[in-house]
């Protein structure tokens, strides 16, 4: 048994963006050429499926787009991925709410599933969770899941268990308690009952976040918290995921695009070498027997 699976984050699409934002460093007022290229690459990679961990587009409070612009963002990015040669799971990000309203509607309309922005799905020997970390009443950084929810995942947890799979988890926002990302804007803010949840079983490989904008991995428990750089700046990687009956493989790629990386870098102090990550960070492998990195 081998597959491969794309995973892509915080794309934050805004056509006819009025600036780049994040100080300079996001390229909204070239997000459809970044898109582009990332298309290109994921169908040059043939995915047997793509995981979108949220903010596909810039609403939330943070942009100043209109209602308008929101649906007509949303509207755009579905008409470009139906691009992708394979089919996209999508999970919302908090940019992914009405700015004015702070309502979910026109994203569930477009990616939702049913009446949840929440799904499940087996692909081999794998169960695949992907939540919705926006239960809230508008854009709020930290995120939350409800005790619904909640229920839904120890509920999926356990028949995975039952059924003898593995598991990997998508969430916009971390669940994980760390030193480096203690601050609420970077977590769901009742992270410790997610945490409990999870750690309430041993089937869980990897939990894979976006939210932060660059790469990084974190060890609990023998459960690998992955979080992915954003496309939309520097350094615009997404991940390459390759399963077999013992290992997932773990790699970054980046966009092919060197003038706009470049931009993107130079509006950072750091050149943005804390969103690139160390090796490690960007290039791994997990054990599916030991639940070992290497």
């Amino acid at each position: 048994m081998s597959f491969s699976f794309a995973f892509i984050t915080d794309t934050h699409l805004y056509p006819n963006a009025p600036k780049n934002f994040g100080n300079g460093a996001q390229m909204q007022e070239d997000c459809l050429e970044i898109h582009q290229e990332l298309i290109r690459q994921l169908n040059d990679f043939k995915p047997e499926f793509v995981i979108h961990g949220g903010d596909i587009v810039c609403g939330g409070d943070s942009f100043g787009m209109t209602s308008e612009e929101y649906l007509a963002a949303l509207d755009e990015a579905k008409n470009l991925n139906s691009n992708v040669e394979a089919p996209i799971y999508y999970i919302p990000g908090n940019h992914d709410l009405d700015p004015i309203t702070g309502a979910k509607d026109g994203y569930q309309e477009r990616f939702g599933y049913d009446q949840f922005s929440y799904t499940s799905f087996v692909h081999e020997d794998l169960r695949f969770i992907l939540l919705d970390a926006q239960e809230v009443d508008m854009d709020q950084a930290h995120g939350h899941i409800g005790f619904e929810q909640l229920q839904w995942l120890e509920d999926e947890l356990n028949s995975a268990l039952d059924e003898g799979q593995q598991v990997l988890i998508f969430a916009h926002q971390l669940v994980l308690l760390s030193e480096e990302f203690e601050e609420l804007s970077s977590r769901i803010d009742n992270s410790e009952e997610v945490m409990k949840v999870i750690d309430g079983v041993n089937n869980v490989l990897a939990v894979f976040h976006g939210h932060l904008h660059l790469n990084r991995i974190v060890e609990r428990n023998g459960v690998f918290y992955t979080i992915t750089a954003g496309v939309i700046c520097y350094p615009m990687m997404w991940r390459k995921i390759t399963v077999d009956n013992s290992l997932v493989r773990i790699r970054s790629a980046q966009l092919n695009l060197p003038h706009l990386l470049a931009k993107s870098a130079v509006s950072r102090d750091d050149r943005g070498t804390k969103l690139l990550g160390g090796e490690t960070d960007r290039d791994f492998i997990i054990h599916r027997t030991r639940r070992e990195l290497v």
